[in-house]
């Protein structure tokens, strides 16, 4: 317990509250967005897992970039693949691996899925005026500066 009142004081307190809103936005937008997706018969976290093979191809890399586990993310591949989503090929640069690629089935609902949450984000913005949405945009590439 003493542990944890130490961690709780190191936490800048006006930090926390903008995280919980961040988690909510997201959670709150996959949720409004799940209906449509579900139409491409995929999750909101096979959609973003999706988006991210195209540049991360191996397991490895993927789990790497978004800091999943290894199994956890070859698990999630296996059902996209099953699904027809994705395709396993040989790593033409090491033949000890393989990488994933999209297939037809997997770009369209990687293409109907983004606009599903895209909808549901800009029906979420319309809450905001043009200006308050200029400022979101500018505060949120200053706050993702150097990411990639």
């Amino acid at each position: 317990m003493k542990y944890l009142r130490s961690c709780i004081k190191m936490i800048d307190m006006d930090a926390w509250p903008i995280l919980t809103r961040i988690w909510k936005l997201q959670r709150d937008l996959a949720q409004k967005a799940t209906p449509c997706i579900d139409g491409f018969a995929i999750s909101p976290r096979g959609l973003m897992l999706l988006a991210f093979v195209e540049r991360y191809p191996n397991p490895s890399g993927l789990a790497r970039e978004l800091h999943i586990p290894t199994p956890s993310v070859s698990h999630a591949l296996k059902k996209l693949e099953q699904s027809g989503l994705l395709e396993r090929k040989n790593d033409p640069n090491d033949l000890r691996r393989f990488v994933f690629i999209l297939t037809e089935k997997g770009k369209r609902a990687l293409v109907g899925g983004q606009e599903c949450l895209q909808s549901s984000f800009r029906e979420t913005l319309k809450r905001l005026d043009p200006a308050e949405r200029r400022e979101l945009d500018r505060l949120l590439q200053k706050l993702t500066e150097g990411e990639s």
